[in-house]
């Protein structure tokens, strides 16, 4: 059974970077007081790419949620290289974490907005990672295409030269990435004034093809400077993904950007609330926490833990009240980490284990219930 568990793990994980699907996880930055932008996206045909990597921070207290975030799920997934990394604008709550993951394995291409005014400790440091990496330094402009794999798309929306000396949000890289029918528009901290505007002013030329999307990142953690109206309408999305931390000190998201949101029904996933989640696609849909159907039968779940957004694992099944349940969980080299019994079709673990707690990484949960059906879950832990 050991032995079988551990062939299925390295399927799963081999898996996500084959083909089919696409998955962009967005990584909760919490932490304190700090907040940040940080994504993973891992293309159909085996590529993976990080979009900001959230805040690095030497004052009390100290946090660097590349280190501590964005390396062990990429540890989790078996990811020991990068093919790209994107530093949308250089503030720390976006480029700071990406020091950590530049000195910690390689990337082969660094995309940097270019902004000459960001003369930081951190933006200088993570420029001197960059080339310590020994990455291939891009500056993408509008109208350029990334190659991240022939079956992607990936347009570069914005910025555009000149880029504004006073205000580097709106000097953030704009990506649009397609995948068959779905799109996703990445957005950084854009704001309205000064950047959205001048999107929807090329858009209205036919400078700009298309920017719509079905999943927007929104812009600059839901700040009510970002997401106006008319951006909404133009790109239309149906999610609404917000990164930002639980604890900031700046009410984001502000309830102007929740209001629009909520008016023109679009649904919303948020980190400080539902922790790192992740959104799949086959081309066609796009799923929430989940991978998209093979065939006609749901593929296995693969569900992020994330801490300390939650520090519980809760498993479900359908099950009457007199079904039990055994329930082993198995990591990545094939050790049994949880034997546990229930009932009631719901068990939480509180990913203690006899070493302690479970450590960030892929897992198997095999279900075993009284009436005879066996079947496996997949899911995360991630720190």
């Amino acid at each position: 059974m050991i032995t079988f568990l551990v062939m299925i793990l390295v399927f799963v994980a081999g898996s996500l970077y084959a083909e089919d699907p696409l998955i962009i996880f967005f990584i909760n930055p919490t932490y304190a007081e700090y907040s940040g932008d940080a994504m993973l996206v891992c293309t159909p045909g085996g590529r993976n790419f990080i979009i900001d990597a959230g805040m690095y921070s030497g004052y009390d207290p100290p946090w660097d949620c590349g280190l501590e975030r964005v390396l062990p799920l990429l540890d989790s997934l078996g990811i020991t290289n990068l093919d790209g990394a994107v530093g949308t604008h250089p503030h720390a709550d976006h480029i700071g974490g990406m020091i950590s993951v530049y000195e910690s394995l390689p990337v082969v291409t660094a995309y940097d907005s270019g902004w000459p005014y960001g003369g930081t400790w951190t933006y200088e440091t993570y420029l001197q990672a960059i080339w310590d990496n020994g990455s291939d330094f891009v500056t993408p402009r509008r109208g350029d295409y990334l190659n991240w794999g022939p079956e992607l798309t990936v347009e570069v929306i914005h910025p555009v030269d000149p880029l504004s000396p006073s205000n580097a949000n709106n000097a953030s890289i704009v990506i649009r990435l397609t995948y068959e029918e779905v799109s996703f528009l990445f957005t950084g901290d854009l704001e309205t004034n000064g950047g959205e505007d001048v999107i929807l002013a090329s858009l209205s030329t036919g400078e700009i093809e298309d920017i719509s999307a079905d999943v927007l990142k929104v812009g600059h953690h839901g700040s009510a400077t970002s997401t106006c109206t008319q951006w909404l309408a133009a790109v239309n999305p149906s999610i609404a993904a917000i990164c930002l931390g639980a604890g900031n000190p700046y009410g984001h998201p502000h309830g102007e950007v929740l209001n629009r949101l909520h008016g023109r029904g679009i649904t919303i996933y948020r980190t400080d609330l539902d922790g790192t989640f992740y959104i799949s696609s086959d081309g066609e849909d796009v799923y929430y926490n989940s991978m998209p159907p093979e065939g006609s039968e749901p593929s296995g779940e693969f569900a992020v833990y994330p801490s300390p957004a939650t520090s519980q694992a809760t498993f479900t099944w359908n099950s009457d009240d007199s079904q039990h349940c055994s329930i082993a969980v198995f990591n990545l080299n094939g050790e049994k980490v949880l034997d546990a019994q229930a009932s009631g079709g719901v068990y939480t673990w509180n990913l203690s284990t006899d070493a302690g707690v479970a450590s960030p990484g892929l897992y198997a949960a095999v279900f075993r219930t009284s009436g005879g059906e066996v079947f496996t879950e997949y899911f995360t832990v991630s720190r």
